[in-house]
């Protein structure tokens, strides 16, 4: 029975200096952990969307787990900023350990390239706006926008406001009223359309090189690190 109490008693002892010993590895300040870039690659790319997935890894230097409390950065391709993303995740990196992050950000070409980036940005008409981010668009990935059949164009009110198939076929329409209709709407499209086709056939497809730039924050009790990264990742496809 004393060999089974002092057997107890030499496990608890252990159990306490193992508990002391962590206690006095504990890190009195935290070192910077490391931002890593795998990839950027599009899991959607249309004529108006783009779903851009950035695959990020977090390395933990310090000898104790850390929580990655937050991570936020940006995307810059050729100048232009085309996304941000804000995260908390809230992840416990193992001591001497990574974890990693696959997240989307959604590009719009026409809301935000066109409309916020050029046409509102640096102040030019719509249509210029529009042909200007076709060439960004083109190197993200994205495919070629049918321009003419936007709203803004006024194609589709400009027919609705015209004489009908109906009136035509019945002798009853302004068949001067309807070549200059036709006349109208061809030349609005062959304008905005055949501007735009000219850009993005001199456009090239790539290379497109993203810059990630961003800051991640961890923490272990009260010790938190800020780190600031800067990285660049080229998609060939």
């Amino acid at each position: 029975m004393k060999k089974y109490y002092l057997t107890i008693a030499a496990l608890m002892i252990a159990v306490l200096l193992g508990s002391l010993s962590c206690s006095a590895a504990a890190p009195s300040e935290l070192k910077p952990c490391t931002v890593e870039l795998g990839y950027v690659t599009n899991e959607w790319a249309g004529e108006e969307v783009i779903a851009a997935n950035v695959y990020l890894t977090v390395k933990n230097p310090n000898p104790v787990p850390v929580t990655l409390d937050a991570i936020d950065y940006n995307i810059v391709v050729s100048k232009t900023e085309v996304a941000l993303k804000t995260l908390v995740p809230k992840l416990i990196i193992p001591a001497s350990g990574s974890v990693s992050l696959s997240n989307v950000s959604i590009i719009d070409y026409s809301a935000s390239l066109a409309t916020q980036k050029i046409y509102i940005g640096q102040g030019k008409d719509y249509v210029t706006a529009h042909v200007m981010a076709a060439t960004l668009w083109k190197l993200l990935g994205g495919k070629e926008p049918q321009l003419w059949a936007y709203p803004a164009i006024q194609v589709y009110s400009k027919l609705k406001g015209g004489p009908t198939v109906d009136d035509v076929k019945a002798g009853k329409a302004d068949m001067a009223a309807v070549v200059t209709l036709y006349a109208t709407l061809r030349g609005t499209v062959d304008a905005v359309q055949g501007a735009l086709d000219k850009a993005w056939a001199a456009s090239p497809a790539g290379p497109c090189v993203y810059e990630v730039s961003g800051k991640a924050t961890i923490s272990y009790g009260s010790l938190i690190k800020e780190t600031d990264f800067n990285l660049t990742y080229e998609r060939k496809d």
